[in-house]
């Protein structure tokens, strides 16, 4: 009898990685820029289960000392920015720190029971722009043609350890994560690339989280995922809470401190910040409406300042003479009304009291005052130009010896002009002489014998 043979389980599909029912606390670190103590700072008081650090840290020492009381507490995970690569000290800092190994860039690892992927640097176009054709795919052919040169430590220059090659990035696309963290800003940001929302979706992520532009800002759900950036030395949580308000940008708060300093010298008013206080955003005003209202109380009081309204405010000077500013659109569009109103009743009354001063002066001598009409009239009665200058020129030509009209020179008689006539007779045929060159060569001569 023949032995049975078990028929093999059906292998079904793998089950869909769902998420834990309660999200782990991990923290979102915007870029540091030098300054780590609001990190040391929310570790301690939070004790969250991991932080991650989104680039631009420009460490003053190794990462491990600068962060050893966050170390205490939670895990630290960072990816590289920009000006992580700026000087030697700032690359050996981190990559060659004990948090070496804790670098998301180009993979994906487990952090708190989620799996991040990172994508760190930016895009530059000598390697890669995304949209367009590569010049280098990978960090070995940038090798090879760059030249011995330029290479740094045995391989790519340093200020490209911090780019972004295709390579990394297809790479990323065959992987799944639960996050995504950058350092360049998605597509949902003015300045931000498509390529990280492609990324995104073939990752299957639920979050993006970005620094690099220094603004903190919820965009919410864009094609499916929760997109998020965290502004300057700012920390949110998964949620997007804010746990550290973000500062503002150190350019931008220098352009408008002066553009404040400028306004209490020439404006004097009441209820602005005094220069050198301290300014920072919270969550709720990081809003498009909180910056067009900074921006309209800066360039209301300090035109100069960098500092521009979102709304451009119109500037109008009212039918009373004074000049006012609106920045509504409603506004402004009555305000243009009243003023055109306002203009053609002026024109209509300048009119009427010409009409009266015409009348006037035809009842008191009889004669009414030489018009526009009477002008053209008088054009139109002048001698063409063209025709001007054709009669000028006949009267010169009947006129022997008189002087021409362009030179100025005498005209020659016909007695003067019969000679030159005569003798500019043609030469015959015969008498010229042929200006043909022969196209021989010569013999070279043979050299000379040598006298004995």
């Amino acid at each position: 009898m023949a032995e049975e043979t078990k028929p093999k389980p059906r292998r079904g599909r793998r089950p869909r990685r769902s998420l834990p029912k309660e999200l782990p606390e991990i923290f979102f670190c915007g870029d540091p820029h030098g300054e780590f103590a609001h990190i040391n700072e929310a570790a301690r008081e939070y004790k969250p289960k991991a932080m991650v650090i989104l680039g631009d840290m420009q460490p003053p020492a190794p990462l491990e000392v600068i962060l050893a009381e966050a170390l205490k507490h939670t895990e630290i995970w960072w990816i590289p920015g920009n000006h992580d690569t700026d000087t030697d000290e700032f690359y050996d800092y981190l990559w060659r720190s004990d948090l070496a190994s804790h670098n998301l860039h180009g993979r994906v690892a487990n952090v708190a029971g989620l799996r991040i992927a990172g994508l760190g640097g930016v895009f530059r176009g000598q390697v890669w722009m995304p949209d367009g054709q590569p010049n280098y795919f990978c960090p070995a052919t940038f090798i090879r043609r760059v030249g011995a040169g330029n290479i740094w430590r045995g391989g790519l220059p340093r200020r490209h350890r911090s780019t972004i090659f295709p390579s990394v990035y297809q790479s990323l696309l065959k992987q799944r994560a639960d996050i995504l963290v950058t350092h360049e800003a998605a597509g949902c940001h003015r300045k931000g690339f498509c390529a990280v929302d492609r990324l995104g979706e073939a990752l299957k992520v639920k979050w993006i989280f970005h620094g690099h532009q220094h603004e903190d800002r919820a965009y919410g759900h864009h094609q499916g995922m929760c997109v998020r950036a965290v502004g300057y030395r700012g920390i949110v949580n998964l949620k997007g809470e804010v746990i550290v308000p973000a500062q503002m940008d150190p350019r931008e708060s220098a352009a408008l401190e002066s553009a404040l300093e400028y306004a209490a010298r020439s404006y004097p008013t009441e209820g602005l910040p005094l220069p050198g206080q301290p300014l920072v955003f919270d969550s709720g005003e990081s809003t498009a409406d909180h910056e067009a209202a900074l921006g309209r109380e800066v360039a209301k009081h300090a035109p100069g300042g960098r500092w521009k309204p979102a709304v451009v405010p119109e500037i109008f000077r009212n039918p009373e003479g004074c000049v006012c500013v609106c920045d509504d659109r409603r506004a402004a569009e009555e305000m243009r009304r009243k003023l055109a109103k306002a203009e053609a009743r002026e024109r209509a009354e300048e009119k009427a009291e010409r009409d009266a001063q015409k009348k006037a002066l035809v009842q008191e001598k009889g004669v009414a005052p030489e018009g526009d009409d009477d002008k053209k009239a008088k054009r139109r009665r002048r001698r063409p130009r063209k025709r001007r200058r054709d009669e000028d020129a006949a009267k010169a030509a009947r006129t022997p010896g008189a002087q021409t009209q362009k030179s100025g020179k005498p005209g020659k008689t016909e007695a003067q002009a019969k000679p030159k006539a005569e003798g500019s007779a043609p030469k015959p045929e015969g008498e010229k002489k042929s200006r043909r060159r022969s196209r021989r060569r010569r013999k070279p001569k043979a050299p000379a014998a040598p006298q004995s």
